[in-house]
């Protein structure tokens, strides 16, 4: 009697496992949203953090994935310590529901650690399964927010093509600015044609906001020739330094305040039903994980 991994072994032979069209494969909810920025230092993991907190108030099922291979703070800012990561599913010793972690206000999240760099040395039998695991996701979660690191490493550059939707985060500094048209930049050279969204933070008001955002998209059009979306801002405020401190997200210790406001007002965007492209349909986690390990496995 063939036992359970030899039928695996059968089913991935009989079908290529990056080009199958199974009929679950086309019922899929959860959207995938990458965030990321041109530099470190700008708050990417704290908003993050906050704006899935925020889309959960909104009754949004939201799971996030800390993707930043090189410093892991998701858990950090949550003030939690995960048992498992993506390691352990590759490994065989969980599933991928099973090593998910709660956070605060129900937000759950995947601690991805090295696990992520692993992805392209998945052998036939191991790589089925983490797909078919990663199914599971679409059934639990509307959103999957991305954490990725900073910059334009080939890794990050994966999570971002992939995805259904990117943020980009940038902040008044011109520094920050000139690293957030890079990674536009990259993104939109590689035929990324998903929305690309701007959020600017630590600034004075919504004046500053406005001015930079207008500054930045004016050069994407020129040069570029595409267009940006606004998604919002965060002012410069104290108690985001606190909440840090506190390992309480500002979103739950702060939720009356003005950052807080802002962040729902992002949340809000991202969820608002406007008319979408078949091309800007969600592909699903699942159809995510496929994308990455393929385009891992061609490096």
């Amino acid at each position: 009697m063939r036992d359970q991994a030899q039928g695996l072994r059968n089913l991935v032979k009989k079908s290529n496992i990056f080009d199958r069209q199974s009929e679950k494969f086309n019922d899929i909810t959860s959207k995938v949203i990458t965030i990321t920025s041109g530099k470190g230092g700008v708050g990417k993991t704290n908003l993050t953090v906050n704006l899935a907190i925020a889309l959960k108030k909104l009754g949004i099922n939201v799971l996030i994935i800390d993707a930043d291979l090189g410093l892991s703070n998701v858990e950090v800012l949550l003030g939690t310590s995960p048992k498992y990561t993506v390691k352990d599913v590759l490994e065989g010793k969980k599933e991928i529901m099973s090593i998910v972690e709660e956070g605060p206000f129900g937000v759950k999240f995947i601690s991805g650690g090295s696990g992520m760099v692993d992805l392209a040395n998945l052998d036939e039998e191991r790589l089925f399964r983490l797909i078919e695991s990663a199914e599971t996701i679409n059934k639990y979660f509307d959103i999957v927010l991305i954490d990725t690191g900073a910059g334009i490493s080939k890794n990050v550059m994966e999570f971002v093509m992939m995805s259904d939707e990117v943020i980009v985060i940038t902040t008044p500094e011109p520094t920050s600015i000139t690293d957030a048209y890079a990674i536009i930049k990259a993104i939109i050279t590689r035929n990324f044609d998903h929305k690309i969204n701007i959020l600017v933070n630590r600034v004075q008001n919504n004046k500053e906001a406005d001015e930079i955002f207008y500054r930045l998209s004016g050069v994407i059009k020129r040069f570029l020739q595409r267009e940006v979306e606004y998604i919002g801002y965060i002012e410069e405020n104290g108690i985001v330094s606190k909440s840090v401190i506190k390992q309480v997200p500002f979103m739950i210790s702060y939720e009356k305040s003005s950052v807080s406001k802002q962040v729902e007002d992002i949340a809000k965007k991202l969820v608002q039903n406007k008319d979408v492209s078949e091309k800007d349909m969600p592909k699903g986690f699942a159809r995510f994980i496929e994308s990455i390990i393929k385009k891992f496995k061609e490096q």
